[in-house]
């Protein structure tokens, strides 16, 4: 059972209550090895096979469930308010699948660049989803003070939400419980809760992977503080941003192992590996984690390297262009 009261910290107790709370609503994701050619076992946690296709339905159900729960002042004001949300897809899919069953009403603030696929899959989730969309730099102002004026309801911040944070975190209970020799976890790196929560519950050194037409991760590092970089889009849309947000930056620089930076054409090489190797379908965030393990498993000496793939939500248009140019010219142009 679980106890009363439920720990905002991320801890081995906290998250396997937490794993309990949302057990019965999420699918414990496999755990494969990835069978293309490589120096190491390399081990794909499949959360493209996650309810919603995405990681993010670990966050959203148990932000939701916890507050339900443990703190009733909160609930009462989600029940009477609804929910809002800032989201580039995938927390937004989580959510609405979330809101549909608990019958909340629902917002979500979008960047006005949202792929097709995913704005269809928000409202297949929960057709009362209302979706704002905006401006790229009224999108970047909403991530980054997990606030919208002018909207009524709680604001579920997919990056700063200890509960959603610690839903996140039940991904490195799933793999420690399944590989206890994982020695090296890499994350592709959008907002930066899935590495701050594994980072912050592993015990084993954790990864940030970043594409490299926008790696402000990286840059932030090397100058120790919050820095803009130029941003060029891709057919990767689930990572890649000009910015990093300051509170996400200071409360993850100091617990990751270290950054590696992909680049269009390693992450459709990995995305087609994944299709056509392992039979995996996903998206091309999904697919960086994995790019960046087959690049450095090597030289970095890891034995059971995990890559998280992360998301399987992809326009089916943008996955037959990337698979069938995977061996071309680099995927740096817009596509639509």
């Amino acid at each position: 059972m679980l106890k009363s009261s439920l720990s905002e910290a991320i801890s081995p107790a906290s998250v396997r209550r937490v794993r309990e709370l949302i057990g019965p609503h999420i699918r414990r994701t496999p755990l494969l090895r990835a069978t293309a050619p490589s120096p190491v076992d390399i081990h794909l946690k499949c959360e493209n096979l996650q309810i919603t296709h995405s990681f993010k339905a670990r966050g959203a159900l148990s932000a939701l469930h916890a507050y339900r729960r443990f703190r009733p002042e909160t609930w009462a004001r989600i029940v009477r308010d609804g929910v809002v949300t800032g989201s580039s897809g995938n927390f937004a899919q989580g959510l609405a699948h979330v809101t549909s069953e608990l019958d909340l009403a629902y917002t979500v603030v979008v960047p006005d660049s949202i792929p097709e696929a995913k704005r269809s899959q928000i409202l297949a989730y929960n057709p009362r989803t209302r979706i704002v969309k905006v401006p790229y730099p009224v999108w970047r102002r909403t991530m980054i003070s997990s606030s919208f004026s002018g909207l009524p309801g709680f604001f579920l911040s997919s990056e700063s939400d200890p509960y959603v944070s610690l839903g996140i975190a039940t991904i490195g209970l799933e793999i420690q419980d399944e590989l206890p020799d994982v020695d090296a976890v890499l994350v592709p790196y959008g907002g930066g809760n899935l590495a701050y929560s594994l980072a912050s519950y592993l015990d084993v050194p954790v990864y940030a992977v970043e594409i490299s037409t926008g790696a402000p991760l990286s840059a932030s590092l090397r100058a120790g503080r919050p820095t803009d970089v130029a941003y060029e889009r891709s057919f990767v849309d689930g990572i890649g941003a000009s910015f990093v947000i300051p509170a996400q930056f200071e409360r993850l620089k100091d617990k990751l192992a270290g950054v590696f930076t992909v680049t269009p054409q390693e992450i459709a090489e990995a995305l087609s590996s994944l299709a056509f190797a392992d039979k995996i379908i996903c998206e091309g965030a999904g697919a960086a984690a994995y790019a960046a393990a087959l690049k450095h498993a090597a030289s970095y000496g890891w034995r059971s390297p995990v890559a998280v793939v992360s998301g399987g939500v992809i326009d089916p248009g943008v996955l037959l262009h990337t698979l069938t140019t995977a061996a071309g010219q680099p995927l740096t142009a817009p596509i639509s």
